[in-house]
């Protein structure tokens, strides 16, 4: 069965989110030296990576919002009780270095180009206002026809009905499409138990890019195993 529509995550599958976050994790260390005297530069980045990973999980499960897990970040790795705006202004390095680096992966327009005529939806985990602001400066927003955000059904990937709001506006059938993802949790296993078959993505892995799901001929109608690789019939 030909695809005919593709559902895709954004960070680390179409924006290369990695190396925006090392590039603002450096900014930051060098704003703020004395926060990490002691620790080598890959530590203090690792602790920073914990305690972010930390918070963004209150923030996925509703405890906290968007703007209280970024000042918690900043609270926990300075070890200051900083105020709001305090926190905030001590964050803006990190920001200002972070928007900066927003770029596609590399071969994500060659990946859009050769699937130009098959209707995409990003679903994405995140701050809306910052998810589409990401897709919008990166140039990814002409090639999509709608964007998934947890502020739009609800839900967050991994939770189903995160995946039929996409579908829905795809106004397409599960076995129609095809999911590409780099988060087995969030991404792929989520996408294949509904029935949409699925291509798991990893960064600086050529066996496993955006180009390796495509290959000429039509997709197995058999979902693929996750390291599987999946042909698209591109329709001209």
């Amino acid at each position: 069965m030909p695809i005919d529509g593709l559902l895709l995550d954004l960070d680390d599958t179409l924006l290369d989110e990695r190396s925006a976050t090392r590039t603002a994790l450096l900014a930051f260390l060098a704003a703020h030296l004395s926060s990490w005297e002691g620790e080598s530069e890959a530590e203090a980045l690792q602790r920073w990576r914990l305690i972010s990973a930390t918070h963004w999980f209150r923030y996925e499960n509703g405890e906290i919002s968007f703007h209280e897990q970024r000042r918690a970040r900043i609270r926990d790795f300075l070890a200051l009780p900083l105020s709001a705006i305090e926190a905030d202004i001590a964050f803006e390095s990190y920001l200002t270095a972070y928007e900066s680096s927003w770029s596609m992966v590399p071969e994500c327009l060659a990946f859009l180009g050769k699937t130009a005529e098959i209707p995409k939806v990003i679903i994405t985990n995140g701050d809306k206002a910052q998810q589409l602001n990401k897709i919008q400066m990166t140039g990814l927003r002409e090639h999509v026809v709608g964007v998934v955000t947890p502020e739009d059904c609800g839900y967050w990937k991994p939770h189903p009905e995160t995946f039929h709001a996409a579908l829905a506006l795809l106004r397409l059938k599960p076995e129609q499409c095809l999911m590409i993802g780099d988060d087995w949790v969030r991404d792929i296993q989520p996408a294949m138990q509904l029935g949409i078959r699925c291509f798991q993505v990893e960064l600086g892995n050529p066996d496993k890019s955006l180009l390796s799901a495509i290959a000429t001929g039509e997709l197995s109608s058999e979902l693929p195993s996750v390291n599987a690789i999946c042909s698209l019939e591109i329709r001209q």
